[in-house]
Parts: structure tokens; sequence; C-alpha cells
């Protein structure tokens, strides 16, 4: 836990040696829905529970722009197992849409993704923003209780979670990822670059990546918040034996927060619609006062700030110290933004449905194209994968890939060459299916089996 009992000065920008410091921001919360003040403790849930799945992935985008994106992935034309790949043209992140079809009816699913065609190749790069968060939770007399600091006092040093976030998996383009062992060809670059590759095989030209550029505000150069959180708005986690194993916020206040923040970037910056903003926290979680716990992250799309007529996506991560230092299992650093941003790339809109499938808590049936749910439940050692970059060894998630959600793992969408379920473990999900049972959350044939087949 990154705690501590001092308060944080805020600062203005003011200028030092002729460079500029950070503009600190101090955001308001409202009152959160804990009426039991301090003495109220919640139950430690799995990560995304089921009662909380309204928090997985967001779209708060007016039935005008839903349409208008519905109609774009709808006319992007092509023939049976041939479809094309139609570039976006709404005020947003660069976006391809196309379409699949499954099942024994022949059913279309159309999607949206991150970046430019994969057939006409080159490179698209996903312009990025972090936006640390200090979050500081005051017991009933408005002192700071915990603090908890993912710039590390400011700096952003090379400890703290910005700068090993920074230095991670996600935007380190030199991991070589093995494949499966040769049957699958290894490939070289970000985590997910690669994951995305990977589900085009056969589709894509040989030079397509959709890579991030360098984060903006990588550095805390720029902009910093934070927010404090009264005794209303957050609650002690236990666990079975009733011990104190963490703290989390109410979902509904420190959504709020992220809202306010993403709009101060915007009138202090002018950053466009067309940068994918990552809030970053420090080991929180967050929980819902009628649903229970617990959320660690989610991806959004809202309409724009910059430009309304737009699409502003965005996700929220919160950094994990390694085990046993959270109550979370083996979730651990850059897990939870590995997550959510390779949701972001495969479903930025939060509008892609797919035939229904059981995630890999085999507890609920989902029917949307969201990558990291598909395995985020199974035992650790199909959920992690472990990546040593720049003397780190950081956790990175296992992903479903397109061909997991088209029902096609052991061929690619069309052409020549095997396709894989998962990455960057490509045995993690069934390369094939099992008739007789389940595999962990898997039907015949990867999905549990629901209209529309």
């Amino acid at each position: 836990m990154r705690a501590t009992l001092q308060f944080f000065v805020l600062l203005t920008c003011v200028s030092v040696g002729g460079f500029a410091a950070p503009r600190y921001i101090k955001l308001t919360a409202p009152k959160g829905g804990n009426t039991g003040g301090m003495s109220t403790r919640i139950q430690k849930g799995g990560e995304w529970s089921k009662n909380l799945a309204s928090f997985r992935a967001q779209n708060k985008l007016s039935s005008t722009m839903s349409q208008q994106l519905v109609k774009e992935k709808s006319s992007a034309g092509g023939t049976f197992g041939n479809p094309n790949y139609v570039n976006g043209v709404v005020d947003t992140i660069p976006y391809f849409n196309s379409w699949f079809i499954t099942g024994s009816r022949n059913s279309v699913y159309t999607y949206s993704m991150f970046g430019h065609s994969p057939k006409a190749g080159g490179t698209t790069y996903i312009n990025n923003r972090i936006l640390p968060l200090i979050i500081d939770l005051m017991d009933p007399n408005g002192n700071t209780l915990f603090r908890f600091d993912p710039t590390g006092g400011g700096a952003c040093g090379p400890g703290s979670d910005v700068a090993l976030t920074v230095k991670s998996p996600i935007w380190d383009a030199t991991t070589l990822y093995h494949g499966n062992g040769g049957s699958f060809p290894p490939d070289k670059g970000q985590f997910s670059d690669t994951k995305l590759r990977a589900s085009f095989t056969g589709v894509k030209a040989a030079n397509w990546h959709t890579p991030l550029s360098a984060p903006q505000n990588g550095d805390c150069s720029q902009i910093i918040a934070e927010v404090f959180l009264d005794p209303t708005a957050w609650v002690y986690l236990i666990d079975t034996n009733n011990n104190i194993v963490g703290v989390a916020m109410d979902i509904n206040v420190i959504s709020n927060v992220y809202e306010a923040y993403l709009a101060a970037d915007v009138a202090a910056f002018g950053t466009p619609n067309s940068v994918f903003s990552i809030i970053l926290t420090d080991y929180l979680s967050a929980y819902d006062p009628t649903s229970g716990c617990c959320v660690l992250g989610y991806h959004t799309a809202d309409p724009g700030k910059a430009n309304p007529a737009g699409i502003q996506v965005w996700a929220w991560s919160t950094f994990l110290p390694p085990p046993p230092g959270n109550p979370f299992g083996g979730w651990s650093d850059v897990q939870v933004i590995s997550h959510e941003v390779d949701e972001a790339y495969n479903d930025p809109f939060v509008n892609t449905l797919v035939a229904p499938w059981v995630d890999g808590s085999v507890s609920f049936a989902q029917a949307n194209l969201e990558t990291g749910d598909v395995v985020e439940a199974m035992p650790d050692p199909f959920v992690i994968y472990p990546v040593t970059v720049n003397n780190y060894n950081y956790h990175v998630q296992n992903q479903a890939t397109l061909q997991w959600f088209t029902r096609t793992p052991a061929a690619p969408i069309t052409g020549p060459g095997p396709g894989v379920y998962s990455w960057p473990n490509t045995n993690v999900l069934n390369n094939g299916h099992n008739p007789a049972g389940w595999v962990f959350g898997e039907g015949p044939a990867g999905f549990y089996f629901g209209p529309p087949f």
C-alpha cells in the first residue's frame, strides 16, 4: 500500500531556470454512497465481478453518434469470407471498420479497431497521453489518512509508477513474443501492436503496424492532478477472515473525477480527440455501493471534449505493486493497463457485439469484443505473461485474438497460415475445441452458444 500521513501542497505553474514545472490541478470530488463512514468494510470480490459488469467498459455516446458508427461499420462491404477494411472518418483516434461471419446461421458481426486497414499496410501511430492522478483518502476530520501517488512525489523519477509504466511492454518495441514454438511465427514490437497483428494473420500486409507513439506527459512535465476523497467515498477491503487488505474508492465518485480531469487537461493543453488518454492511479481499486467490489480499470468512449462532434477514447488503469503487496493475487504492475489498452484497441467505441460467450470465470455470459475479459478470471499462470524489459520483470495479461470471437481459431480470417486464439501465450485458449465440455470457460469451438448462433 502506497500510503502516507502527509498533505500534498498544490503548486501553480511556475518557471525555474527556463523550464516549466508541471501544472498541478486540484480536483473536487462529490460525496459518495458510503453512509457508514470509515467503519464501512466490504468483502473483496473478484476483479471485474458480474455485479460490476456495467463498469467493465462504458459507452457514453449519443444515439446519433452511435447510429453513425453503426452505419459506418455496416457499409464496409466486401464478399463472403473476404470483408473490406475501411478507415473511419469521425474525429477521434485513427480507426478502421470491418466485419466477420460466424456460426451455423452465418451471422454477421461488425467491428471497429484502432489503426488503419491491415491490407493496406504501413504504420499508424496512436497518439496517447498519460494523466497521473494522486488520490488522498481523508478521515472524518479532513486529514489525509492514506495517500496514493503514482508520480513518486511529483518528480516521476525512475522508480515511480509512471516511469515504470512508460518503460513497460505497452510502449517498448524491443520485446520478442515467441508465438507457439514455430507453427505460429514470433513477432517483435509493442504488446498491443503484436496482438493486433496476430489477429490478422493471412490478412495483414507484412509492414502493417499500429503502435502507440511516445506517451505525451510520460515524464509528468505538463500536468498532474490530485483529489481528496472524504470518508463517504472510500471503504476498507477485507478478506474472508475479516482482515483489512486494502481500500477501494466509490466508482461513481471517482468516475466523475476522471471526467473532470480529462476536461481540465483539454482546457489547459488543447488535447484533441485524436489522443488516447490514460488516467493512471496507484494501487487503488473501485467499488459500487450497490454492487460490490472490485474494479481496477476500465476503458470508455465519451462525446469529444475538444470537439463535441467527435469521440474521446480514454481509459483508467491502476498500477499494482507485486504480490504479496496487494490483495489481487498475482496481478501486478502493468497487468491492468495491458488489459485496458488492448480492449480499447479492439473495441474503442464500446459498441461491438459478438456471439455470446462465457468469460474465464465461467460465471456469466458476455456478448462483446472485450479481449481481456475472456482470460482475466483464469488461474494466474494462464492470465499472466511475464516480460523482462529494461531490467524490470513486468506482467502483462494474455488476451483473446479476433479469431477466438470469429470461432475460427485454427485458421485466420482469410488467407493461408494458422491462426491462434490468444496472444502472447498462444496456448492459453484451446487451439481447436473440446466438444466434451468446458475448458477455461469455453464451450464447443470456444463459445457458450446463445442466440444468435
